[in-house]
This record gives structure tokens, C-alpha cells and sequence, in this order.
């Protein structure tokens, strides 16, 4: 009988190369670009005054997720630069802002699906 402790002995080690880790945050170099694009993409095609009522209503819900996820990211940034652990109050007011945040995400996505249905139901009684 053959120990298995020595038969896997016998295969290679495998190794691995990784690559270097994405670094977290982009600089402003980067930043500047994209802003540039956003910029350059909203004169082309969107235009000033281009947007439907429903469409800017639609954008305004998505930006304000948008704003409140980078208002949760700066909150727990301040937190963790204040040095030392997090008092339980913090504890519990990120907490909270996170769920408050996750809450106002889940109701943006559920009204985007929704509306996905209609429309879709839409066409296919038009079909």
C-alpha cells in the first residue's frame, strides 16, 4: 500500500506568477481624462437642453445614489483617519448610513426593473 503522504510528494509544486495588485485609486491625471470624456460626450450627443422630463428625473435618482454612496465612502474615510478604533456611536452611524444607502439602491433598482417590465410589456402588446 502507498502512503499518500508520498505519492502527492511526488508532484511538482505549482507556482504562480501574479500580476502586481490594480492600484486603488486612480490619479488625477486619470481623473482629469475622464472627466474630460464625460464632458466631451455629454456636449456631442446629449446636448443641453436634450433630455426628456423623464429621462433627467431618471439621472437625478441615479446621481443621488451616486452622491450618497461617496457621501457613505467619505464618512468612513474621516472615521478611519481619526485614528484609533471606532467609538460605538461611529460604529453605529456607519452602520447605519451604509443600510440607509443600500435601502435607497435597492429602491432605484427595483423602480429601473419595474419600468423595464412596463416597457417591455408594452412593446410585446404592440407586437
Amino acid at each position: 500500500m502507498v502512503d499518500p503522504v508520498i505519492a502527492q510528494g511526488a508532484v511538482p509544486p505549482r507556482i504562480v506568477d501574479l500580476a502586481p495588485a490594480m492600484p486603488q485609486q486612480a490619479g488625477q491625471e486619470a481623473l482629469a481624462d475622464f472627466n474630460a470624456s464625460l464632458r466631451a460626450a455629454a456636449v456631442e450627443h446629449l446636448g443641453a437642453t436634450g433630455l426628456s422630463p423623464a429621462m433627467r428625473g431618471m439621472l437625478n435618482t441615479l446621481d443621488n445614489v451616486n452622491v450618497e454612496a461617496r457621501s457613505v465612502a467619505d464618512y468612513a474615510r474621516t472615521v478611519e483617519a481619526s485614528g484609533g478604533e471606532l467609538t460605538p456611536g461611529e460604529i453605529v452611524q456607519l452602520t447605519m448610513r451604509c443600510q440607509e444607502f443600500m435601502f435607497h439602491c435597492q429602491l432605484t433598482a427595483n423602480i429601473a426593473n419595474r419600468s423595464s417590465d412596463g416597457i417591455q410589456q408594452l412593446f410585446r402588446q404592440q407586437g
